[in-house]
C-alpha cells in the first residue's frame, strides 16, 4: 500500500523539482508516509527515480504487448504503439517531464545505465515489431529496424515535448495524426 502513495507523489516531486532538488523528505510528505516507510520501500533517491522512469517503459511495453496478442494490421500496430506513447506522455505529464529533462541529468552512473539498458530493451521491442512487420507483403521499406524504433520513440517524445508547451494549438487527434503520418509516410513504401 505504501508504495501505491510513494510512487505517484515522487513522480510529482521529480516533475517539479528536478532530480538534483527533490528530497526524500517532501516526497514522504506529499506520499503521507514516515521517512522510515519511504527509504524502507526505496533505499535512495536514486533508486526511487529509477522505480518511477521504470514504471512509464513498463507500462508503454505492457500495453503494446497486449496489442501483438491481437490481430492487428501493422499500421494499426503503429497507430496503437503512438497512443501508448501518448497516453504515458500526455496523460501523465509528471512522468513525460522527467523523462524529456531528467533522465540524463547527473544521475548516477549505475542507475543511469540501468535505465539506458530499459530504454534499449524498449527500443529493441519496437524494432521486432518492425522487422517482424518488412515480412508482411512488402508493406515496410527495407530500413534499420532498431533506426526505425529510435526515430519513432524520438518522434514521439519531441513532438509531445512541444506540443506540451502548445496545447492551445492543437488537440490530441491532431497530434496523434500528425505523428501517424511523420512515422507511416517515411516507413511503408504505400499507404492510402
Amino acid at each position: 500500500m505504501s508504495k501505491e502513495k510513494i510512487i505517484p507523489a515522487a513522480i510529482e516531486v521529480f516533475s517539479e523539482n528536478g532530480y538534483h532538488r527533490a528530497s526524500m523528505d517532501e516526497i514522504a510528505m506529499r506520499a503521507q508516509v514516515a521517512k522510515g516507510t519511504l527509504y524502507y520501500n526505496f533505499p535512495s533517491k536514486s533508486q526511487l527515480f529509477k522505480m518511477v522512469v521504470k514504471a512509464g517503459f513498463e507500462d508503454i511495453m505492457r500495453r503494446t504487448e497486449a496489442d501483438l496478442n491481437a490481430s492487428l494490421s501493422l499500421e494499426e500496430m503503429i497507430l496503437r504503439v503512438i497512443r501508448h506513447h501518448l497516453d504515458l506522455f500526455l496523460e501523465s505529464h509528471h512522468v513525460a517531464h522527467i523523462v524529456f529533462n531528467e533522465i540524463s541529468n547527473g544521475i548516477e552512473q549505475d542507475v543511469l545505465d540501468e535505465l539506458k539498458q530499459l530504454r534499449r530493451q524498449h527500443l529493441n521491442f519496437l524494432a521486432k515489431i518492425l522487422e517482424e512487420g518488412k515480412c508482411d507483403d512488402n508493406l515496410l521499406r527495407d530500413v534499420d529496424s532498431n533506426l526505425a524504433a529510435a526515430s519513432i520513440v524520438g518522434t514521439i517524445e519531441s513532438t509531445c515535448n512541444y506540443y506540451l508547451s502548445h496545447q492551445d494549438e492543437y488537440s490530441r487527434q491532431d497530434l496523434e495524426h500528425f505523428i501517424f503520418t511523420i512515422i507511416t509516410k517515411g516507413l511503408f513504401t504505400s499507404i492510402e
